[in-house]
């Protein structure tokens, strides 16, 4: 069932960070223009709280794969509306001039930050449904 959980959330995570970047040009820092940094995100996202979701719709393997599926497109569409469409790829240029700025390396340090303190945050909410199946939250 664990094994089931974490694969639907990888392919659903692959599916729409693959959309986002190449079907809506939305693309940030990072390898393959940000797919790794996207996937992580919709990845956590889709495991830590589909485990925790009541289960809805059908059931693969003993995981109800709708309810991650549900979560992977809100965190797709979420991070989409978010993300502002790519800059052609001739403005390299300015964005030198931007990662020069204090200002922008502060912002990058606090994203940098909240980053990896909200995929902590999820992959331990993850665990903890892991090691605790009849845990409920009230």
């Amino acid at each position: 069932m664990t094994f089931v959980s974490i694969a639907l959330s990888v392919v659903f995570a692959l599916l729409f960070s693959a959309i986002l970047v190449y079907g809506f040009s939305r693309r940030t820092a990072g390898p393959f223009d940000g797919m790794l940094f996207l996937f992580l995100i919709i990845f956590m996202f889709t495991w830590g709280l589909g485990s925790w979701m009541a289960p809805v719709g059908p059931v693969f393997g003993g995981v109800s794969w709708l309810s991650y599926l549900i979560i992977a497109i809100v965190v797709m569409l979420l991070i989409g509306a978010l993300l502002p469409p790519s800059r052609p790829r001739g403005s390299r240029a300015a964005d030198r001039a931007v990662e020069g700025d204090e200002a922008a390396q502060a912002v990058g340090i606090t994203f940098g930050f909240f980053f990896w303190f909200m995929l902590i945050t999820l992959f331990v909410i993850a665990i903890l449904r892991l090691f605790n199946p009849d845990y409920t939250v009230v």
